[in-house]
């Protein structure tokens, strides 16, 4: 059963909620069919490059399922096209779809369709495309070409359920994606917030009776540190999914407080190999074991590689070094190996500290710091040093005024929980350390 049957067949029930109202199953397959009769009177001549600009709305939706439909390639953006001119070229986009709640307009941009061989394979199997951008933090963003109707194909199992389940992670995240389509799939609302501010993701909640929240640790902190979380009633809340970067033990521990009855599940994917079906061994541990049929992992000297049947077919705009002869992904990501096939992701290789030959993760020492009183926020990185090579400075994000005791609580703090090594020589104090997808800015 395709997804655009299966969202047809749930009919009633409610599938998007947000500023522009509550829109039915039933009017959302009928939003995809409207959209599907706009792109035929296109009369494209063959498979083409459409961006769709918007979020999680019932027009940009319809338009992804449209073009999925007809063997298009999409290609899913956030805010407004005038952000985009480098991915848009990149793309070779013949067309942009602007959509906001219910409505749309389409704008005309070339006239050629791609020739790039990632496109050509895919239209050679008459299978839809996705493309999607990285965040760009190690560089410039890669456009990751991937097959739209194997994606789509992965979530045929998924079961009915009615869970409210809360839209945090972006419209052109393989994160969002994975949580938008596995609504659609078991037919569960997807609730859509206004903005991702923590005050406005807390009233969401509480109005919606959302039950799953998928996040990333560092919102799930602003949540905590903002007050948020107790200034509204989340009790409906029953998982809170976590990723896209490492949880700190010391935050885990305090959001099991702060949420009592709620299951806390770590999820892993990368954009190059999709969203992975994860446990964890024991409630609490940020340990996790992958529980997915349609992957294969291994780790190579302290690196996760992965090869699964969602990976990508490649990068449009960069090399595909990455990827071995035999279809393997250097994810990049570091990991530490624990007992019964479990592992836990310690941080990016490239971010590892190294002073004077002990090499380091940030991760460990922002647990650290990240539980001393008065620290909304931090972020730890390495920073040239002429005798050890490097040395730990870390940012923080102060809750008060008074920044010279918070300082001094820092370094006693790490001074009796950490090597010496792994102590900051240096703390500054910043106004924010994440960037818009909701984690740390490296």
């Amino acid at each position: 059963m395709s997804l655009l049957t299966r969202i047809s067949s749930y009919s009633a029930k409610p599938a998007l909620a947000g500023g522009w109202g509550v829109v039915t199953y039933g009017e959302l397959a009928a939003l995809a069919d409207e959209a599907a009769r706009a792109l035929a009177g296109l009369r494209l001549p063959g498979p083409a490059a459409v961006a769709v600009v918007g979020g999680h709305g019932p027009a940009a939706t319809a338009w992804l399922l449209a073009l999925e439909a007809a063997g298009h390639f999409a290609v899913p953006l956030a805010g407004n096209p005038a952000e985009h001119p480098a991915r848009l070229a990149q793309v070779n986009a013949q067309w942009i779809v602007t959509a906001q709640g219910y409505d749309w307009s389409l704008l005309p941009r070339i006239d050629e369709a791609s020739e790039h061989p990632l496109f050509a394979a895919l239209r050679d199997r008459k299978a839809a495309g996705l493309v999607l951008f990285s965040s760009g933090t190690s560089g410039h963003p890669k456009a990751m070409v991937q097959d739209f109707s194997a994606l789509l194909a992965t979530y045929a199992e998924r079961r009915p359920n009615g869970l409210p389940v809360l839209a945090l992670l972006g419209f052109d995240h393989i994160g969002g994606l994975n949580t938008l389509f596995g609504c659609l799939a078991a037919g569960a609302p997807l609730v859509v917030p206004d903005a991702n501010s923590p005050a406005v993701v807390a009233e969401a909640i509480a109005r919606h009776r959302v039950a799953v929240l998928p996040a990333s640790p560092t919102f799930l902190n602003l949540l905590l540190v903002s007050g948020e979380a107790t200034a509204h009633d989340l009790s409906s809340l029953r998982v809170i999914t976590y990723g896209t970067e490492p949880m700190p033990e010391s935050l885990l521990l305090r959001l099991k407080t702060a949420f009592p009855r709620v299951r806390f599940i770590q999820t892993f994917g990368t954009s190059e190999t999709g969203i992975t079906r994860t446990e964890s061994p024991v409630a609490g541990s940020t340990f996790l074991r992958f529980e997915d049929p349609q992957l294969e992992w291994k780790v190579i000297e302290d690196e996760l590689w992965l090869r699964s049947r969602t990976q990508i077919a490649g990068y449009l705009n960069a090399s595909n070094e990455r990827f071995t002869v035999d279809g393997w992904f250097r994810t990049g990501d570091k990991v530490e190996q624990g007992p019964n096939g479990t592992l836990r992701v310690l941080g990016r290789m490239g971010e590892m500290i190294n002073v004077g030959g002990e090499k380091l993760m940030p991760a460990e020492v922002e647990s650290v710091v990240l539980g001393i009183p008065g620290v909304a926020d931090c972020r730890v990185r390495g920073e040239p040093h002429p005798l050890t090579g490097q040395t730990v400075v870390v940012d923080v994000v102060a809750l008060g005024a008074d920044q010279e005791a918070l300082r001094a609580a820092i370094r006693t703090a790490c001074r009796e929980r950490l090597a010496r090594h792994k102590i900051p020589t240096r703390v500054t104090f910043v106004p924010s350390v994440s960037g818009e997808r909701m984690k740390k800015m490296r």
